[in-house]
This record gives C-alpha cells, sequence and structure tokens, in this order.
C-alpha cells in the first residue's frame, strides 16, 4: 500500500460554486467522486491510498484575520506525523495570498511554499522521507476583480498568478520535486468567482495527477 497526501486548499476541498449560496455565503462541497484526488484514488486502485487534507482558505504562511486557523505551515508538520508514513506528498497551494491585503509578490508567495516543501522533506519515526509533488496552481481569472470574491483578490491577482508557473516549476526542480503546471491543462475554471475549479477541470487535474504519480511511485 502506498500512501499519498494531499494538502491543499477550496479547490482540493471540492468547494462547489454550483451550488454557492448567495445568502449565507457558503458553498456545499463536490462528491467525493467528482473532485480530483478522489477520481486519482479510482485510477489508482486498491493498491494506492489517496489521504485528503484540505482547507477552504488556507495559506502557505500568511494568517488571514477573516478565516483564522488556515495557517499551512502550521499544520503541515501535524498533518505529516498523524500520517505517517507517507509514500508521497501533494502540495497545491498558493492562491489566497494573492488576496490584496496580504500585498505579497508571487516571489513571495512561491517562498512560503518553499517553507512547505521543507517542512515536508522529513523522516518520521524513521521512515523514508516521503517523495514531493508539487503543483502550479492555475492562473485566476483575468476579471476575477469582478466576480464574487473580486473584493478580496483585487486587480492584480490574475497578472500574479501568471507568474506561479516558472516560480513554482523553478521550487520544484531546486528540491526534487515531481511537478504539475495547471497552466498547462486549460482550466475553463467558473464565470461566478474565476477562482474555483469546475468539475472539468477536478477531471483533467485528476488525469495529469494521476499519471505523475504512477511514475514517482510505480506499482509494485
Amino acid at each position: 500500500m502506498k500512501n499519498i497526501l494531499c494538502f491543499g486548499d477550496s479547490n482540493t476541498w471540492g468547494f462547489d460554486i454550483e451550488n454557492y449560496d448567495f445568502t449565507t455565503g457558503t458553498a456545499k462541497r463536490m462528491p467525493f467522486d467528482t473532485r480530483w484526488t478522489g477520481i486519482m484514488q479510482e485510477k489508482l486502485g486498491c493498491d494506492y491510498r489517496v489521504i485528503e487534507n484540505a482547507l477552504n482558505a488556507r495559506t502557505c504562511m500568511q494568517d488571514d484575520p477573516y478565516s483564522p486557523h488556515r495557517l499551512g505551515l502550521s499544520s503541515l508538520e501535524e498533518t505529516l506525523d498523524a500520517n505517517a508514513p507517507l509514500d508521497l506528498v501533494i502540495i497545491i497551494l498558493g492562491v489566497n495570498e494573492l488576496k490584496h491585503m496580504f500585498n505579497l509578490t508571487s516571489g513571495m508567495i512561491v517562498y512560503g511554499a518553499e517553507k512547505l516543501v521543507k517542512a515536508a522533506q522529513v523522516s518520521y519515526y524513521g521512515y523514508p522521507i516521503p517523495k514531493i509533488l508539487l503543483i502550479a496552481p492555475p492562473p485566476v481569472s483575468e476579471k476575477i476583480s469582478e466576480g464574487i470574491f473580486g473584493f478580496s483578490f483585487g486587480t492584480q491577482a490574475y497578472a500574479k498568478s501568471l507568474e506561479f508557473s516558472e516560480l513554482y516549476h523553478n521550487l520544484a526542480d531546486r528540491y526534487d520535486c515531481g511537478f504539475i503546471d495547471c497552466a498547462d491543462l486549460n482550466f475553463e475554471l467558473n464565470e461566478v468567482d474565476g477562482l474555483h475549479y469546475s468539475r472539468k477541470d477536478h477531471a483533467k487535474l485528476a488525469e495529469a495527477a494521476t499519471e505523475t504519480v504512477l511514475k514517482m511511485l510505480p506499482e509494485s
């Protein structure tokens, strides 16, 4: 059995904008077999165990006063310890740092992701250090500032997100991580917020992730 931890934010959680309640400001969660993690589990089969650890509004290193207890760095070590042994850790974070209240450059955002990579490359209880698969989030919509979360992300989020591809790729190379660039997958996102994945996007990521996981953790 190969154990795979998926550490992410609302897009790994399965935030379903199609069921968004404009009165309460909440959305339902996509079913497991619709989320990219669930689809990947189905494709990989019973010799692999996909462990989801996803949280809406999760960041790498920034404390969000409006969404407390979402700091990725503070929860990753506990998650790694609780789920040891792990063969692979998949990290897909960084989009929430695009919120204009953080005032971060894309380089600073990816530096936060680097802290997560370093935290994950640690042995727990004498088990081998897990491999890391780093996923660069797709660019947000060019019109994200006009969407329902535009007040949070502002007008600069799109331009910053376009820089993720190169920066995350460089990070993956430096730390010998597997890498997937969601920009290459041509996500459509959704037209309501320009931020969250559509069901087709989940399927695309599941396909790419499954292929990469099988290369990194080939079947025995």
